[in-house]
């Protein structure tokens, strides 16, 4: 007999807005949630700090500067903003309250967007999207084993002048997907670099920030092994 998920308390957060803004939200929910992406790991492709996406989604942030949603559009790999764009749905032009309901459970994530009628009191679900639950990790040993390899990969690569200059999140992950010849998962990326933050040796990589966003780069530039 299965066991039924542990219900945790459902948080709901509301915004107003126009419902193309709801319909854009929906399609980059969707997206990031197909492609099997944390927030957090979209927010670090990003080069954003890491609780950026999650902001987004809960409506802390409402605006989003155009150089961040082309970023973000290149992150959850969507060809063109008309991706976005509800083509043949007859929108209203005035505003609506929105709930979102986030609800976690034992393995997974809910998220249920709701339109309220705040006058007649009623709600109407506009779209149900489930998540898996992006903090736990079944599969802990091939997980070690990725960490091992990015870690080996980008020391190698430092020893050759790779942080020499500022790298961007994303295109450290894309040069892992290419040496490594697989889809590395974000959050190990992240693991491998946090620990490299850490370090104390001429090996100590920082996190520097710029107006669009951090990169890394080695804290004292070091002589590359790199043979000419």
């Amino acid at each position: 007999m299965m066991k039924t998920a542990k219900i945790q308390k459902t948080k709901v957060y509301r915004r107003r807005c126009e419902e193309l803004h709801m319909q854009i939200y929906y399609r980059m929910l969707l997206q990031r949630i197909s492609r099997h992406l944390s927030p957090e790991e979209v927010s670090f492709l990003m080069g954003k700090s890491f609780d950026f996406i999650n902001k987004v989604e809960i409506f802390k942030i409402k605006r989003i500067f155009v150089h961040d949603l082309v970023v973000m559009q290149h992150v959850l790999e969507i060809k063109s903003m008309n991706e976005l764009m509800p083509y043949g749905i007859d929108l209203a032009s005035q505003k609506y309250t929105y709930e979102l309901h986030l609800t976690k459970l034992g393995d997974r994530v809910i998220y249920e967007l709701y339109k309220v009628d705040v006058e007649q009191e009623q709600k109407v679900l506009e779209f149900k999207l489930i998540d898996i639950r992006h903090d736990l990790d079944p599969y802990e040993i091939s997980t070690i084993e990725e960490v091992k390899k990015i870690s080996a990969l980008l020391d190698e690569n430092m020893a050759m002048g790779y942080f020499n200059e500022e790298k961007r999140p994303d295109e450290i992950h894309n040069l892992c997907c290419a040496k490594l010849d697989r889809d590395i998962h974000p959050k190990n990326l992240i693991k491998v670099l946090d620990d490299f933050l850490n370090r104390s040796d001429e090996r100590k990589v920082i996190r520097k920030a710029s107006q669009y966003g951090f990169g890394y780069i080695l804290a004292a530039p070091m002589e590359s092994t790199e043979k000419k």
